[in-house]
């Protein structure tokens, strides 16, 4: 019979440490994170198409999900034309070929991906030694793009709650936007009212977290 075999829990407990203290916070409570949280809070933030979706296991033994994306817009980064990174779990438990299986899947309320979903997505800073990240907020930072219209998977509830920001600078849309307690919003004037914060520094950015 063959065996399955998890990491041990510490070795669960040093990933997520490593990959970042912020994320294992979000993981733990789930905490709600606004608009403003998701701004200040992505070390990268970019819209694109999903182009390619692996998993592997690195060097040090850690699984990942490897996540490239054709991108259309960048609010913060490098302007590049694909952006690949890489977020703690397996797509799926791993035969490992000697007996053993790999259980180490992406944890539950993390975001997953799929080929040629069009995403729009706030992500952390990179973890020092895995080189790993996801989504601010986890499943709150992944949002999905159809018909034009951006949703994430609570309905983009809480996306505007206490929102501290100034309705003068922004067009009757984006006032219309922000008053929103939940439901799609167009993804073109969200990425509009994203631009304008960045540029005017609305939210700054919480580098230290």
């Amino acid at each position: 019979m063959r065996t399955r075999y998890k990491l041990p829990a510490v070795a669960w407990l040093l990933v997520f440490l490593v990959t970042t203290a912020a994320v294992v916070a979000d993981a733990a409570t789930v905490k709600r994170r606004n608009a403003g949280d998701l701004i200040s809070m992505g070390d990268v933030i970019l819209r694109g198409t999903v182009a390619r979706v692996t998993d592997g296991i690195d060097p040090n033994g850690v699984p990942y999900t490897e996540v490239t994306v054709n991108v259309t817009d960048v609010t913060r980064g490098d302007q590049s034309h694909t952006y690949t990174f890489r977020q703690f779990g397996l797509i799926k438990p791993r035969d490992m070929g000697n007996g053993y299986t790999n259980l180490n899947v992406t944890p539950d309320g993390w975001p997953t991906y799929a080929q040629g979903e069009e995403v729009l997505l706030f992500l952390w800073k990179e973890a020092k030694w895995t080189g790993l990240r996801t989504t601010v907020g986890l499943f709150q930072g992944k949002f999905t793009v159809e018909d034009g219209m951006l949703t994430n998977v609570i309905d983009n509830e809480g996306l505007f709650d206490g929102l501290r920001v100034d309705l003068s600078e922004l067009t009757e849309k984006e006032q219309e936007m922000v008053r929103m307690k939940r439901g799609r919003v167009p993804a073109d004037i969200f990425s509009s009212f994203m631009h304008k914060a960045v540029d005017k520094n609305w939210f700054p950015q919480r580098k230290g977290e």
